[in-house]
């Protein structure tokens, strides 16, 4: 996951204000839209799971999705689109407010005409999004904001369909898997349906169970308690299996609930869904009854009043111009932003494929293959992204590679003369006026050939003195090699051949002398590079280099050394990120280990570790809270025993092997259930 700091700007126009969080999906930005000067939310696809088809098929549902409804009491989303770095995001409205569990946690339960109201406003949100045949099945305090409106009243809004479902889909295989898989069946059991949780089989989920979900809220919502008592979440599932929810009337002494109003949310709490009210508008009736009954009725907006407003502790902050919402948009406005978001993923998707081996044949050097490839993306894609610039790096790596080509023939060229190979030389000049036929030395380098050729024949006993003493050289012989020299000065007393000679014949002189000095620094500093000793190895580098070496092994080993004092750095950094990481495992604690992970993955960016982290602590998460719902679920059964009521017990068990068939206490407990049903 990338980390984009406050002041980044996404796609040229929404600056990011700050991290809100992060998921198994992506992460969550507060925005300003530069030109309109409005605040939004941006949620980003991962970078790591933007090449995942089944990821970018989810977030893209989730966008489809969003634009089929529309309603002031569900979250707007305003923009789709995609980043330079092929990262899928979608642009929210920003809700100024508090979600309902963060309400709840820090001023304690709604007054109840509060909670009917903001009930129905959520239930009439919750009947648009049924009404386009879709299911929300992630509903909790965590996703109902409660914001004010322009004249400072108070209204609920139903945020993040990342879960949601269209009915009409095709069923999923196994609807279990994929709750566990996006990190939500253990973290919010304790909102889910008995059908959601999957301890009823072979009924999929309608509605109905959305309407439970909610029931759980609104009961937390009017008394900021749970329906049940258990010693953690992950108990729930098992008590609304086999016990009704606790009434409201008295659940928490310094609540006064209306007796209608406890029969109305407990009847949308029944186990068998057949009970519960069919949809959302029977309920927001009910409601609706309980809150006339009160006489404080007021089913679109709630009047803040200051006995209101102190108890919800929400200050009226001054709002944005108001802008036009997509809600106000047309029919044929909303099929093409919908349309617009089926381009974003096609379109991008195959002009990305197809460029990118263009990039690989560019970088590759393979400038007629990235020739082909871009002719083929002109043909089916003549405004993709990125067409253009990659076009203009093919035309200037065409320019740059004839610009090489020229340099390193003329260099060679060169070479040859200085050399006096009279064939390579006249070779070499007509593949350099191949490549630039006006070439600005074209006389000069052909009046030097033609030198050569005159002179050659006259040099060809110098040319036999300076072979024999390079092969003296050669073999080590210096004393035949001055010989040579000596015949040579002869012939040509102040010709190229004779300095080269004598160069060579002096730098075998040095290097025999420095020879075991150079050999001994060289050994010395691969060992230490090896051994990853940095601070010696400096030390090394810096005597070789005093030493006659080349440029080109001296850079090598500066290179060798820098890239070993950055993996030493960056393995120091690791170990550090490992030991907090472990630390924080060992103690169960997966929201430090994940933040660990996220830190890890944006101070070492590519890192493989990161992302094994993220793997590890879901499934060491998955497989804690899973055992720990076992165990939850063996205490149950054996309290139901203890109890002597068998058949609660008998079902009991029957969900636990659902959920470890193989468990260890299996057949104990058959046969405990086996000797009460006898007794």
């Amino acid at each position: 996951m990338t980390l984009r700091e406050p002041g980044t700007v996404l796609d040229g126009k929404y600056e990011i204000v700050r991290r809100l969080g992060s998921g198994g999906m992506g992460e969550v930005h507060l925005v300003r839209h530069l030109h309109l000067q409005e605040l939004r939310v941006v949620k980003i696809l991962r970078q790591d799971l933007a090449s995942d088809p089944s990821a970018q098929a989810r977030f893209l549902r989730e966008a489809r999705l969003a634009t089929q409804i529309k309603h002031p009491n569900v979250a707007i989303l305003y923009d789709f689109a995609h980043l330079p770095d092929s990262s899928f995001y979608m642009v929210w409205e920003y809700i100024e407010g508090q979600d309902v569990g963060d309400r709840i946690r820090k001023n304690g339960p709604f007054p109840v005409p509060v909670a009917i109201q903001l009930g129905i406003q959520a239930l009439r949100g919750l009947e648009a999004i049924h009404q386009t045949g879709v299911i929300h099945r992630d509903l909790s305090p965590d996703n109902l904001m409660i914001t004010e409106d322009r004249r400072g009243q108070y209204r609920m809004k139903i945020i993040d369909l990342g879960l949601a479902k269209n009915l009409g889909a095709a069923p999923e295989p196994n609807p279990n898997l994929e709750i566990t898989q996006v990190g939500m069946f253990m973290g919010k059991l304790q909102y889910c349906s008995p059908e959601q949780a999957g301890t009823i089989s072979g009924e999929t989920l309608d509605r109905r169970s959305d309407l439970y979900s909610f029931a759980l809220v609104l009961y937390e919502m009017l008394v900021g308690l749970p329906p049940f008592d258990s010693e953690n979440p992950h108990g729930f599932v098992f008590k609304r299996l086999s016990e009704d929810p606790l009434p409201l009337v008295g659940r928490n002494p310094r609540i006064e609930v209306p007796t209608g109003l406890d029969q109305v949310v407990r009847r949308a709490l029944e186990r068998d869904r057949e009970k519960r009210y069919p949809d959302a508008v029977s309920f927001i009736h009910a409601l609706d009854k309980v809150g006339k009954e009160l006489d404080r009725i007021e089913t679109q907006e709630i009047q803040i009043t200051p006995q209101v407003a102190a108890a919800a502790s929400v200050a009226p902050r001054p709002l944005a111009p108001r802008q036009r919402s997509s809600s106000e948009l047309s029919a044929d406005e909303r099929r093409e932003l919908l349309a617009q978001i089926e381009r974003a993923g096609k379109k991008t998707q195959e002009s990305t494929q197809i460029l990118s081996k263009a990039e690989v044949a560019l970088a590759a050097g393979r400038l007629d293959e990235a020739r082909a490839v871009l002719r083929q993306v002109e043909a089916v894609h003549p405004r993709a992204q990125g067409l253009e610039q990659l076009k203009a790096r093919v035309q200037e790596a065409e320019q740059l590679a004839q610009g090489q080509r020229t340099a390193e023939t003329e260099q060679v060229l060169a070479g040859y003369l200085e050399k006096r190979q009279l064939a390579l030389s006249r070779l070499a000049l007509e593949t350099l006026l191949e490549l630039q036929p006006g070439h600005p030395r074209r006389a000069e380098y052909e009046a030097a050939i033609a030198q050569l050729a005159r002179d050659l024949e006259q040099e060809k006993r110098a040319e036999k003195g300076l072979a024999a003493g390079r092969g003296a050289l050669a073999a080590g012989d210096l004393r035949a090699a001055r010989r040579e020299l000596a015949e040579l000065l002869k012939i040509e007393p102040s010709g190229p051949r004779a300095a080269a000679l004598r160069t060579a014949i002096e730098a075998a002189d040095r290097g025999q002398k420095q020879g075991v000095e150079l050999d001994e620094h060289r050994k010395r500093l691969e060992d230490l590079l090896a051994s990853r000793r940095v601070a010696e190895a400096e030390v090394e580098y810096q005597q070789l280099s005093a030493l006659e070496v080349t440029k080109v092994t001296l850079d090598s080993y500066r290179n060798r050394l820098d890239e070993v004092r950055s993996q030493s750095l960056e393995r120091e950094r690791v170990t550090e990120f490992e030991r907090r990481y472990r630390v924080l495992l060992d103690h169960q604690d997966w929201f430090g280990a994940r933040e660990v992970a996220l830190e890890f993955e944006a101070t070492i960016p590519g890192h493989p570790r990161a992302a094994a982290m993220f793997g590890e602590i879901d499934r060491l998460e998955s497989v804690y809270r899973h055992q720990e719902s076992i165990e939850q679920g063996v205490r149950q059964i054996e309290a139901s025993i203890a109890q002597g009521n068998a058949d609660q017990a008998e079902l009991a068990l029957k969900i636990l092997l659902q959920m470890d068939p193989e468990n260890r206490h299996r057949r104990r407990l058959e046969r405990l259930i086996k000797g009460l049903k006898k007794g």
